[in-house]
């Protein structure tokens, strides 16, 4: 017998990320436009690399020993990409805020998970910010978006109960945030790029190459 419960599927993960990305998007230009912000000469970050041992926090262990390989593999990976960090590394802005992304790990969707296919693996990342500066910075602007093995193709973003709700309101000086976010990238992909954009029109985005 009927429960008399009635269950509506989501959306696509498309449909929800271009949805999101277009109420990010208005919000900024609005930001833009009362602040009068440029773009003009956006500013890099400065780079901080993981200490030893931290690159993989949050990535898979890989059995004895298998966080120093994945280290190792992290740092190679980096090298080998200009411009983009390795798991751990942290990038930091003129406004004192840092921005950390761990090491991917395996993720099991839940249910009612959208952004998942069939068939791809699904990985999950921590990202930490810290605000080392004098004043509170509005974090909720901030978007990730990732693309994975040799060819790059876009890994969708995989909301759930756990994972993707990203960052709210404003973070105070000397306080962090913390959100973990998953992505779905095809089953023979070695590694995840990811890309954290403030969203604030003076600030390059931060890229991060993640072996999986």
């Amino acid at each position: 017998m009927s429960s008399g419960r009635c269950f509506h599927m989501p959306a696509s993960a498309q449909q929800f990320r271009s949805a999101r990305k277009r109420l990010i998007a208005a919000a900024a230009v609005a930001a833009f436009a009362v602040g009068g912000l440029t773009a003009c000469g956006a500013e890099e970050p400065t780079v901080t690399k993981a200490p030893t041992g931290e690159a993989d926090k949050g990535g898979d262990a890989g059995g004895a020993g298998g966080g120093e390989e994945k280290d190792a593999a992290e740092a190679d990976a980096a090298e080998g990409n200009d411009g983009l960090l390795a798991a751990g590394d942290t990038a930091t802005y003129s406004s004192g805020l840092k921005v950390t992304v761990s090491g991917a790990s395996s993720y099991t969707p839940g249910e009612f998970a959208i952004g998942h296919t069939d068939g791809n693996k699904a990985h999950k990342i921590t990202v930490t910010l810290e605000n080392t500066g004098d004043e509170k910075i509005d974090i909720s602007l901030i978007t990730l978006s990732a693309r994975a093995g040799e060819n790059g193709v876009t890994a969708e973003e995989i909301f759930d109960d756990e994972v993707g709700s990203g960052f709210d309101g404003k973070l105070p000086p000397n306080k962090k945030a913390t959100a973990e976010y998953a992505f779905d990238a095809p089953a023979s992909a070695k590694n995840l790029d990811v890309e954290v954009d403030l969203l604030d029109f003076t600030t390059e985005p931060a890229q991060w190459s993640l072996t999986l």
